[in-house]
């Protein structure tokens, strides 16, 4: 249509196929140590900052020194996935990571200086190879590495949320958290937190009252 050799859609109208809902990657802490270990040193700190964030890669890529407010503790997301700003809270981790970068800047008085200065435009360039590595880490420990077949760095995000549902995080702090345009795809993450959903039913339960 947009050349001209149509006038109109021919599958307007057609309903969409629902699409089984990809598997839920996340790293536990052992596998995050074997991935850090096997990047390099440069690449560690988009890394950290990622699992602490939830920043999809592209929003690293444009992230720039004038987004950082250390000030504040708040990064800010001028253009993401879905096209609005958003504010990501930073933990002492990424207050860290960020405050140690700051130190090596190259361009310490321009603040449209990317703040990571990844050669690679896209994280399928490296990160396989370095997943690979890591596998061979935990296997050289005894440890079993299949959980990260197929691990991309995608799943650093799902890691994000699933670690903030885990801990108890709501959904829509979740939601909020890390830009998910609706609640219904961070519910792919609530099954993640049986501890927690068992701690609030028993709630329910009078205090005093023996169990059995």
């Amino acid at each position: 249509m947009r050349l001209g050799h149509i006038v109109r859609n021919p599958v307007t109208g057609i309903a969409k196929h629902k699409e089984p809902g990809g598997r839920v990657a996340y790293l536990t802490r052992e596998e995050e140590t074997a991935v850090l270990e096997a990047l390099p040193e440069s690449l560690r700190p988009m890394f950290t900052v990622a699992l602490n964030t939830g920043l999809r890669w592209s929003e690293h890529q444009r992230l720039l020194w004038a987004d950082v407010d250390m000030l504040s503790g708040v990064l800010t997301v001028r253009l993401s996935k879905h096209g609005r700003i958003r504010q990501v809270p930073m933990n002492t981790q990424v207050r860290d990571v960020l405050l140690d970068l700051a130190t090596r800047r190259q361009r310490p008085e321009d603040p449209k200086e990317p703040v990571f200065g990844c050669s690679h435009r896209e994280a399928s360039k490296f990160f396989p190879q370095a997943v690979t590595k890591a596998q061979a880490i935990l296997r050289s420990l005894g440890r079993d590495p299949s959980r990260l077949d197929g691990f991309t760095w995608h799943g650093l995000r799902h890691t994000f949320a699933s670690r903030l549902v885990m801990s108890g995080a709501d959904l829509r702090t979740v939601q909020e958290l890390g830009g998910w345009r609706t609640l219904s795809m961070v519910m792919r993450y609530s099954h993640l937190a049986s501890d927690h959903l068992r701690a609030a039913v028993e709630r329910l339960v009078p205090a005093g009252r023996n169990s059995g």
